[in-house]
């Protein structure tokens, strides 16, 4: 029988659903130097001050954006407690279809794209080359398809996330299991994949985060609370000394500042409700946030990057014009896109959308 989430805890959760959209937007966005000098060869030259902020919002605040998801979705699930079938006749729609349809419309743009000459330049990859791929390589397309990379990315890369998230709710009745019987041991293993940055077919991450969801449902804890107990000016001195210790003394703090920028934005989302007019908005943006999720890249996104190298000289102050430039441009287009989709063809934006309102 499904249990009815908490207005409090449903409004803070879609308060927070656009913005952490956002930063993933930024994340893809950001042109660091290896990729520019390596692998693109430009004529790139960015000040320390720049890489640091870049740094900053991509890593420290962007790097909650996708653990949060994972948490939200997890407790959301186990909250609701549904029947397994029902579950997955849920997660058809929501997840597997739109994973589907628009993995099927980026290999068919990518198809057209390096059919014209002109536009056939931009894709250098071998991998990418859609003409050149077997059986399968169309599978992989879906699944691993940059196996090379850390999260083994498909196709459409940032769906790693819906892809691993697929694969914890197809193992959830064993995990609940675990986690029921064995809670120490879970909670051990799991931080420990996680702090030892552990990819095999899911990310640490992914995993941990998921588990956590689980404990926050099942012992009707609110991960709001814990947030609502740290002062907003204890955020600002850990992030800012987490900053310092990364910056200045080189060492990793990754996962104590994910945790941490986890905890910053959820405190956030309780300034965000209530606020009316801010809350508003948000709810409004929030319909939009997986549309733009799934647009915002690899082609829209890409094609804006690629584009905005053309037009700033990568130098100084123009590498942070050209980041903001790219990622407000990317925001906005895919956000438009949403818009017109929505009211032509409330339909096929349904589909795309997994039926998110």
């Amino acid at each position: 029988m499904e249990t009815i989430i908490p207005q409090k805890m449903s409004r803070r959760i879609t308060s927070l659903r656009f913005a952490l959209i956002a930063f993933v937007v930024f994340i893809h966005a950001n042109l660091n130097a290896d990729d520019a000098l390596k692998y693109y060869r430009l004529d790139f030259a960015q000040p320390e001050w720049i890489a640091w902020f870049k740094g900053f919002v991509c890593g420290t605040l962007g790097g909650a954006a996708v653990p949060l998801f994972f948490l939200f979705s997890s407790y959301l699930q186990f909250s609701k407690n549904d029947a397994y079938p029902v579950l997955l006749k849920k997660r058809n729609r929501t997840l597997l279809l739109p994973y589907i349809a628009w993995t099927v419309i980026t290999i068919a743009l990518y198809a057209a794209a390096q059919s014209i000459p002109q536009t056939a330049l931009f894709f250098q990859n071998e991998i990418n080359i859609v003409k050149n791929w077997d059986a399968l390589d169309y599978i992989k397309a879906f699944t691993y398809h940059n196996f090379d990379t850390t999260l083994k990315t498909p196709l459409v890369y940032q769906f790693w996330f819906l892809r691993d998230l697929m694969i914890l709710i197809v193992l959830s009745p064993v995990l609940r299991f675990l986690c029921k019987s064995f809670p120490s041991a879970m909670i051990v293993a799991v931080s420990a994949v996680y702090i030892c940055g552990i990819h095999v077919w899911i990310s640490g991450s992914a995993l941990f985060f998921y588990v956590a969801g689980y404990f926050f449902a099942e012992r009707r804890l609110s991960f709001f609370d814990v947030a609502d107990k740290i002062r907003l000016c204890e955020y600002v001195a850990l992030i800012a000394l987490f900053e310092i210790v990364r910056v200045f003394a080189k060492i990793n703090v990754g996962v104590a500042e994910t945790i941490i920028s986890c905890l910053f934005f959820l405190k956030l989302s309780g300034f965000i409700v209530r606020q009316e007019k801010c809350y508003a908005l948000s709810e409004r943006l929030a319909g939009f946030s997986f549309f733009v999720y799934a647009i915002h890249t690899p082609f829209l996104g890409t094609a804006i990057n690629k584009l905005s190298w053309k037009i700033f000289p990568l130098q100084g102050v123009f590498c942070m014009l050209q980041f903001l430039t790219a990622a407000f441009l990317t925001l906005a287009l895919s956000l438009a896109a949403g818009i017109v989709i929505k009211n032509l063809c409330p339909p096929l934006f349904s589909l795309l959308n997994g039926g998110r309102k």
